[in-house]
């Protein structure tokens, strides 16, 4: 009987973090009408590493996490995941394959609980169809079960455990954060991309979540993040610059802040 289970995609070890990529984009470009927003943007995401995109407002950073999420195909170039390319691939297929993302403002289901938000990250990897969950038959009742028992545990360890019963809308900005995190992670994705995560958080509330990112890459989580906030940045093993749709420098973030170019374009410098 095929059942859910929390690890459909399990993470690596994080001894596994090498330079080999999970993710990459090979001469991607894209516009809207005829403004050129990406222009032969080439990166690589190592596996088991944390890396960061930035650049000013406008330089195309929205764009690209759109095309590598599967909200936008490329009109030209490679979104390889995996030694694939997906660029043709839905949102769905995408995270099915353990490729998912974050917004910049957290999106959960106001009017449900916390647990039930979290169930709602488990579906993802359901087996078993909608005829199936409406006789209720008993393959539908073991994966709900296992749904359930996922959604606990997951609540207990991202620290919402006290909180499960309550409406994700009556949280506050750095709970909902930890909720839209602990649900992406839920079917132990292979890469997350963070979309401004820190947007909207205090200073306390950011530093928990640089804290749960770092943890998250220990347990051997890629993760591709793009924020304003330099301190949350820091954690970034390599840092990719993108100016006017065009990756202008690459490197640690001590490497790239050095860059004459990105003093010049970013920093203002």
């Amino acid at each position: 009987m095929n059942t859910f289970t929390l690890d459909r995609h399990p993470a690596a070890p994080a001894a596994a973090a090498s330079t080999a990529p999970l993710l990459g984009l090979r001469g991607v470009a894209h516009s809207f009408g005829g403004l050129q927003v990406l222009r032969d943007v080439n990166l690589q995401v190592p596996a088991g590493r944390i890396s960061g995109l930035i650049g000013p407002n406008g330089s195309g950073k929205t764009t690209c996490f759109n095309i590598v999420s599967g909200f936008l195909r490329p009109r030209a170039g490679q979104v390889m995941f995996d030694g694939r390319d997906i660029a043709a691939h839905s949102v769905q297929q995408r995270s099915r394959a353990g490729l998912v993302r974050t917004f910049q403002t957290p999106q959960v289901f106001e009017q449900m609980t916390v647990l039930e938000n979290l169930m709602v990250g488990c579906y993802k990897a359901t087996r078993t169809g909608v005829l199936q969950a409406m006789l209720n038959t008993p393959a539908a009742r073991a994966e709900r079960d296992a749904m359930r028992a996922s959604a606990e545990a997951t609540c207990r360890r991202f620290g919402l455990e006290a909180l499960r019963d309550a409406r994700a809308g009556s949280l506050p900005a750095g709970q909902r954060r930890v909720l839209e995190l602990a649900r992406a992670c839920i079917g132990a994705p292979r890469l997350l991309l963070l979309d401004e995560p820190s947007s909207g958080l205090n200073s306390e509330e950011i530093e928990l979540l640089r804290a749960w990112i770092l943890t998250l890459n220990r347990e051997g989580l890629t993760i591709l993040l793009v924020s304003h906030d330099m301190g949350l940045m820091t954690s970034c093993d390599q840092v990719h610059v993108l100016y006017f749709g065009e990756i202008i420098s690459s490197g640690t973030m001590a490497a790239v802040q050095a860059d004459p170019r990105v003093c010049e374009a970013y920093l203002g410098v």
